[in-house]
């Protein structure tokens, strides 16, 4: 599989290996063969298995002659020298917008140049065989321990900063008007202010360490400090309410203490929400990758990603009230029998780590949830009518139960919905 001659260049040694099917997630991209994918799971991740993940790194370096069996492992190294060859290489260029670097399965994608193409580049003409030459120093990758990578790992990849917000940045309010300019969105209805209100709970490492409820109609920005770095102003700061990451000090774990810092550096700018009777809408601005779940989220089955500063919808109210309509429905026709769950009404946002995937939340370093103060309301209200002892009241809850219940929702009330015994939850 591997030939030893070394005289060979790695574009015909690389393009036989595609060829020959042998290496899991090494595949053409397209039917001219142009364009191919190159896995590239990183060694931190939970389900990396070195034979698989790393076999076509092993492959280049037994190649080169820079491993042989009985060495040492070292797939860090293994990667590190076939990407500085291929990016070294005038044979290759990488497609960055083809590549998929935050799924479970991540890739990258090369483009095989022309011949033609090279001899119009400067400076290409002696570079017949530019993949002997070695990494520096700076290059090699260093080990790590699994979390410190994940750590390393939580920034957005460099065109994701590039992504900007057309038209009117997001909340840029009138002053005392307290109306949303959100381009496409409604603005803030004043009647419905329960929804503008959102219960917000910290969780480190599956512990919650704080509980908030947040009083501004204009949403309110989660970071680490009231003002954005290098005095940066990108909307208007006063209206919003500023709501801080707790200290990591609640963390029993010296080790998990450490690396929850250290992803505190990442998410310095944060991220802005806002809440009306529609939904809930969230925009991260910070550079950590920020993944979350809830009624709107696309995938169910894969870590749903925030892009950098683009509004996304994750709760849609509307959605949620048809669910819990069929959910009491559903309490009258099973006769006191309760059946099936009450519909999800949290937002659960993963702060640095893939999420929803294999690992239980509960081992996640920083999660958020975030619930509309309404909706708790109307849960509540909805649980406690349908309750068994009170069925035989209530035969026809789409007439009338729901109207009263928001009603009664969108009424201000001062007791507070915090629970001691609170539990974090998907």
């Amino acid at each position: 599989m591997c030939d030893r001659n070394t005289g060979r260049r790695l574009r015909q040694w690389l393009i036989e290996q595609i060829d020959s099917g042998y290496y899991s997630g090494l595949v053409w991209e397209n039917d001219e063969k142009s364009l191919f994918r190159i896995p590239w799971k990183h060694a931190g991740k939970q389900d990396y298995n070195q034979e698989v993940d790393a076999s076509i790194f092993k492959a280049w370096a037994v190649f080169k002659g820079k491993f042989k069996e009985g060495d040492k492992a070292e797939p860090a190294t293994w990667k590190t020298r076939l990407r500085c060859a291929l990016n070294k290489s005038p044979d290759f260029e990488e497609v960055t917008e083809r590549s998929q670097l935050d799924i479970s399965e991540p890739y990258k994608v090369y483009r095989i140049v022309p011949e033609e193409e090279q001899k119009g580049k400067p400076g290409c003409a002696n570079l017949n065989d530019a993949t002997d030459m070695e990494c520096s120093s700076t290059e090699m990758e260093t080990s790590t321990d699994e979390y410190l990578t994940i750590i390393k790992r939580s920034p957005s990849p460099a065109k994701d900063t590039c992504q900007k917000q057309t038209g009117q940045d997001w909340w840029i309010y009138p002053h005392n008007t307290g109306v949303s300019a959100m381009d496409g969105y409604p603005a803030y209805d004043p009647i419905s202010h329960g929804f503008s209100q959102m219960i917000i709970q910290f969780f480190y490492s599956g512990k919650l360490v704080s509980h908030i409820t947040t009083t501004r109609p204009e949403g309110c920005r989660i970071s680490l400090s009231q003002h954005l770095p290098g005095g940066e102003k990108v909307y208007d700061m006063e209206n919003l309410e500023n709501i801080r990451f707790p200290s990591a000090e609640y963390i029993a774990s010296e080790r998990q203490k450490q690396i929850t810092r250290k992803l505190f550096g990442h998410l310095d700018r944060g991220v802005l929400l806002y809440s009306n009777k529609e939904g809930v809408f969230i925009k991260r601005l910070c550079q950590g990758r920020v993944f979350w779940s809830g009624n709107c989220m696309p995938y169910k089955d894969r870590p749903n990603k925030l892009d950098r500063d683009e509004i996304v919808k994750i709760f849609d109210t509307n959605m949620y009230i048809r669910d819990l309509q069929d959910w009491m429905a559903l309490q009258v026709r099973s006769q006191g029998q309760s059946q099936g769950r009450i519909p999800e009404s949290r937002i659960t946002l993963c702060f640095g780590e893939e999420f929803p995937d294999a690992t239980p939340l509960q081992l996640k370093l920083i999660i958020v949830q975030i619930e509309q103060l309404g909706v708790r309301q109307l849960t509540e209200e909805a649980v406690k009518s349908y309750s068994s002892a009170s069925l035989h009241l209530h035969q026809d809850p789409q007439m009338d139960q729901i109207p009263r219940i928001i009603s009664d929702a969108c009424t201000p009330h001062q007791r507070s919905f915090y629970r001691e015994s609170q539990q974090i939850t998907v």
